[in-house]
């Protein structure tokens, strides 16, 4: 028969190996939830207690005493009785944000057998997917505006519209006008899977702000001056250089007056302004347009949103070009927000890293 010291060591090494799979379970990614056949919880690691938002006091006490979750508790109930361990059931369960669960249970060995289940986060994945899907709809719509117009028109003139020179010549331009929109489309999810695959590298270097926004306004004076809009460069001639792309600067600045320009309307006043603000330069890109409902604001930046989907296709744009803006910014080490009103204009500001003295 074992000794009292030999006891003492077994003991010893079973609590040690109840520690090292304490440690695992608490570690685990996943959440691990073990519920005793009246539903107590005997076990419950770290991330489910984050997921599920628990407090240690948790275990020992019923799961529907600490969840209020129908949802949770109506899977755990069905996985309790499924005969299948591969069984699974995905939840959602409601706090400051809505989360989605992926839960898979499989019953204990025993005479008195409880259940183990898992739980795993998909929030992030199936925003994911959403928001995969989503681009997929969007670029197919954007995509079969052009090429329907396109196919109207050539099938016209082949139908023997080619025979009226009126006719050929407005089709014509009906088909140069949409090939070129499909071109600047193409163009521009080019740019943004570059960006956004971290492939475009943005070589930095100090440059002077007024100097580059100087240049983009030129190439925007001519649609400016046929729509009836001012443009002002008011940036001072002593503002400390900034740390940034040229090229990348240049578009990220046209591309924010040429939307100025586009939707300002007769009249208005588009401005290019810029200061230091702590040890970063501020440039903004200012209309004295319209303006902008709040409820566009937070979404002005994501792929294909328009404050007005038909005038926007009618100007040609993409849907693309305030999303390229935004990964510019940040590939400069920058961040850009928009600031607007209905009735006051509308005011694009980002911020770049100043150039080391």
């Amino acid at each position: 028969m074992p000794d009292d010291a030999d006891r003492a060591h077994s003991i010893r090494a079973l609590q040690a190996d109840r520690d090292r799979l304490a440690g695992i379970l608490e570690g685990l990614g996943d959440g691990l939830l073990v519920l005793s056949p009246e539903g107590q919880i005997l076990l419950v690691n770290a991330a489910a207690r984050e997921m599920l938002g628990l407090g240690e006091e948790a275990r020992g006490r019923t799961l529907s005493e600490v969840v209020e979750s129908t949802a949770l508790h109506d899977a755990i109930g069905e996985l309790k009785v499924s005969s299948r361990s591969t069984d699974v059931r995905e939840i959602e369960i409601a706090g400051p944000l809505l989360r989605r669960f992926l839960l898979r249970g499989s019953p204990m060995p025993g005479d008195e057998r409880g259940s183990v289940f898992t739980i795993r986060d998909v929030t992030d994945l199936r925003q994911l997917e959403t928001v995969r899907r989503d681009f997929v709809a969007n670029v197919s719509h954007e995509l079969r505006t052009p090429v329907t117009a396109i196919r109207g028109a050539t099938e016209t003139l082949l139908a023997g519209a080619i025979d009226d020179a009126a006719a050929t010549a407005r089709f014509v331009e009906i088909i140069d006008r949409n090939s070129r929109r499909l071109v600047r489309l193409v163009e521009d999810l080019l740019d943004l899977s570059r960006i956004e695959s971290r492939e475009l590298k943005l070589p930095l270097e100090p440059l002077d702000a007024r100097e580059v926004a100087v240049h983009a306004v030129s190439l925007i004076e001519r649609a400016a001056e046929e729509r009836g809009v001012d443009l002002e460069v008011k940036v001072p001639r002593e503002l400390p250089r900034t740390r940034a792309n040229r090229r990348a600067l240049e578009q990220v600045l046209s591309n924010l007056l040429d939307n100025a320009v586009k939707y300002a309307g007769p009249g208005a006043v588009v401005t290019v302004n810029a200061e230091v603000k702590g040890d970063r330069v501020r440039i903004r890109v200012d209309d004295t347009g319209p303006g902008i409902e709040k409820h566009h604001l937070p979404r002005l930046f994501e792929r294909f949103y328009r404050v007005d989907a038909g005038r926007s296709r009618e100007m040609g744009g993409t849907g693309l070009g305030l999303a390229i803006v935004k990964h510019l910014v940040e590939a400069m080490g920058g961040r850009i927000s928009v600031k607007s009103a209905p009735g006051r204009g509308a005011s694009f500001r980002f911020t770049l890293p100043q150039a080391p003295a």
